[in-house]
C-alpha cells in the first residue's frame, strides 16, 4: 500500500515533511519521494500520515479476550494502534491458580470484556489471545491489585510474610513471562491498604527486571479519605505525589505516574507545586513522566469516593447508622475543602434496576427525583449496585491546567476509559486522540508535531515498543492518516458521538480504517512483550 502525497509526522517531534509512505509485509518500507508502483495507493494530497496513535492509559486487556472484536470500534475511529493496558492494578492475569477471590477479579470495573478468566498466567492468557486473534497490538502490564486480591480478597490488613512472598512470586513471574511492569491502584481495593514497606518491594522486583512501574496514585485532590483527617496538613494529591516520588528515588525504578489529575476546583491551586516537584524529581536524575486525558472528567466506580474506613467495613458499613453519619460529617468538610461534590457526579451506569433509569443524571437531579437527600441518594445507590455503580467525576482540570500539562516535556497522553457496557459513555473512549489535535490546532498550545509525538513516539520510547510509535523505514506499518484541519472528537448528550478527521488507519500493515469506515480485522494486532 503507498500513502502518497502526504504530509509526514513522523513521531519524533521533528518537523513535519512532504513526501509518501510504503507499506509492505507489515512494515514501513520506504519513505519519500516515491513513484506509483502496481499495487494499491492512497491518495494523501492535504492529509498527515503519522505514526498509530498509542494509548498509553488503557484497560481495553478485559476486553481483548472476549468475543467482540466491536469492543474497539470507537478506539480504530480514533487512530489507535495500540494499547498499554493492564492500569491502576487491575490485569487479567497475575493472581494466583488456587485463589477463592477470583469472582473479585472477575467483577470488576471491566467485567464485560469476559464472564470467566480461563487462565491460570499471563502465558496462558496469551495463548487466549493468539487463538481469538487481536484487532490490536497491546503491551501488558500486570496487576498488583490482581495479585493481592487473590491472596488477601479486599481484607483492610497487611499481607502475611508468606502472602507477601507468594504476592512477589506472582508479579515475578508474569515478569518474566513477558509482562511489560507492574501496576498500583492505590485508590482501589485492595491496593489502598497496602503500605509503603510493601510497595517499596514491588517496585524492587520491577527494578530487577528493568521494568516500568505505572501508579494510580492514593489521592489527585487536596484532601482525600484515603489519608487522615490533619487540618491545615499538606495537601493529600502533594502527599500521593511525595510518596510515589519518594519510592522512585529510593528503588531507582522508572515510574510513570498515572493521569495527573486535579480534582476539585480548590485542588487546582496546587497544580504549581505538583508540576514543581516532578520538574525537581526528574532534574534529581529520577526516572517519572506522567500521562493525562484531555477532558475535563473521568470515569470511575462511584465508590472511590469513599474513606479507606469505611471501605475496610464494606458492605455493612452502608447500612450502619454510625458509620454512615461519621461518613456524612467527613463527605460535608471533604467536599468543601476539594471543591468537588455532588454536583459533580454524573452516573453513567447505577448497575441497578432501581436507578438505571437515571444514567447520565448528576447525582442531586437523582435526588430531587427519588425523594432522597444527595447523600443517602448517593449510597443507596451504592448499595442496590452492591457497590458497582459507575460514574463520571467533573472538575478534574481547567482548560488552562490541561494547555499546561499537554505543554510538558514528561506528559504522555492517554485515554484511560474502555465501552461501558450500558448506561452513558466516557467520551474519551470515542474522542480522546481527536480532542487533543484539536485543542493542539485551535489553542496553539502545541504544535502539531508535538501532539502526534506525546501519544505515538514519545510513548513508544516511555513502554520500550521496539520499531513502533515512527515513520521510519523498518518500523512496524501501525500508521493513522488524518485532516488536520478537520481532526475533532464528537460531542452529544450520551457520550458516544463519534470524531471527525480520521480517514485511514493501519495495524501491522492490516487496514483497519477505511475511507473513516472500521474493519474489525482480528489477527491484525500482536502481543508486545516488554
Amino acid at each position: 500500500m503507498l500513502l502518497r502525497g502526504g504530509l509526514i509526522v513522523d513521531g519524533t517531534g521533528g518537523p513535519a515533511r512532504g513526501g509518501s509512505v510504503l507499506l509492505e509485509g507489515g512494515r514501513i518500507a520506504a519513505i519519500g519521494d516515491l513513484p506509483d508502483e502496481a499495487g494499491a495507493s492512497i491518495d494523501c494530497a492535504g492529509k498527515v500520515i503519522a505514526p498509530g496513535f498509542i494509548d498509553a492509559h488503557s484497560h481495553m486487556d478485559f476486553f481483548s479476550a472476549s468475543g467482540d472484536p466491536h469492543h474497539f470500534d470507537s478506539f480504530t475511529a480514533q487512530g489507535v494502534t495500540t494499547f498499554v493496558a493492564g492500569n491502576c492494578g487491575f490485569s487479567p492475569f497475575g493472581f494466583a491458580p488456587e485463589t477463592k477471590h477470583r469472582d473479585l477479579i472477575e467483577n470488576s470495573l471491566f467485567k464485560a470484556g469476559r464472564e470467566h478468566l480461563d487462565w491460570n498466567s499471563f502465558a496462558e492468557y496469551r495463548e487466549v489471545l493468539d487463538e481469538i486473534g487481536l484487532t490490536h497490538n497491546f503491551l501488558h502490564l500486570v496487576g498488583h491489585g490482581a495479585a493481592r486480591t487473590s491472596l488477601s480478597g479486599f481484607e483492610a490488613r497487611p499481607l502475611t510474610e508468606g502472602e507477601h512472598a507468594q504476592m512477589l512470586g506472582l508479579l515475578d513471574s508474569a515478569l518474566s513471562e513477558g509482562a511489560a511492569g507492574v501496576s498500583l491502584g492505590l485508590q482501589y481495593k485492595p491496593g489502598v491498604f497496602a503500605k509503603l514497606d510493601e510497595l517499596d518491594e514491588v517496585a524492587r522486583l520491577v527494578k530487577r527486571h528493568d521494568k516500568i512501574l505505572t501508579v494510580h496514585a492514593k489521592a489527585y485532590s487536596s484532601f482525600s479519605g484515603t489519608y487522615p483527617m490533619v487540618p491545615f496538613g499538606r495537601a493529600h494529591n502533594l502527599k500521593a505525589i511525595d510518596e510515589m516520588l519518594g519510592l522512585a528515588r529510593r528503588t531507582r525504578v522508572r515510574l510513570q505516574f498515572s493521569h495527573l489529575i486535579f480534582v476539585g476546583t480548590r485542588t487546582w491551586k496546587t497544580v504549581d507545586e505538583a508540576v514543581d516537584l516532578f520538574d525537581r524529581a526528574i532534574a534529581d536524575g529520577v526516572d517519572v513522566c506522567f500521562d493525562m486525558f484531555p477532558y475535563r472528567c473521568g470515569a470511575t466506580l462511584l465508590n472511590t469516593l469513599l474513606p479507606e474506613w469505611f471501605m475496610a467495613r464494606m458492605p455493612g458499613a452502608l447500612r450502619s447508622p454510625l458509620a454512615r453519619a461519621r461518613l456524612r460529617v467527613e463527605a460535608d468538610v471533604g467536599f468543601h475543602l476539594v471543591g468537588f461534590g455532588y454536583p459533580q457526579m454524573q452516573i453513567t451506569n447505577a448497575c441497578c434496576e432501581e436507578y438505571d433509569e437515571h444514567n447520565g443524571r448528576f447525582i442531586p437531579d437523582i435526588a430531587k427525583r427519588v425523594g432522597k437527600s444527595n447523600f443517602d441518594t448517593m449510597l443507596d445507590i451504592l448499595d442496590k449496585s452492591s457497590v458497582e455503580a459507575r460514574g463520571l467525576f467533573h472538575e478534574y482540570y481547567n482548560d488552562e491546567i490541561i494547555d499546561r500539562l499537554m505543554q510538558h516535556p514528561a506528559a504522555i497522553f492517554a485515554s484511560d476509559s474502555w465501552p461501558e457496557p450500558g448506561g452513558h459513555q466516557n467520551p474519551a473512549a470515542y474522542g480522546t486522540f481527536p480532542r487533543f489535535l484539536g485543542r493542539a490546532r485551535e489553542r496553539g498550545n502545541i504544535s502539531l508535531e508535538e501532539a502526534v509525538c506525546k501519544m505515538t513516539g514519545s510513548a513508544a520510547a516511555r513502554f520500550r515498543l521496539s520499531k513502533r510509535g515512527l515513520i521510519k523505514e523498518g518500523y512496524a506499518a501501525d500508521v493513522v492518516v488524518f485532516d488536520w484541519d478537520a481532526v475533532k472528537d464528537g460531542t452529544n448528550k450520551t457520550g458516544d458521538a463519534a470524531p471527525s478527521g480520521v480517514e485511514e488507519v493501519f495495524v501491522n500493515g492490516e487496514r483497519i480504517l477505511e475511507a473513516g469506515a472500521v474493519r474489525a480485522i482480528r489477527g491484525a494486532g500482536e502481543v508486545l512483550l516488554g
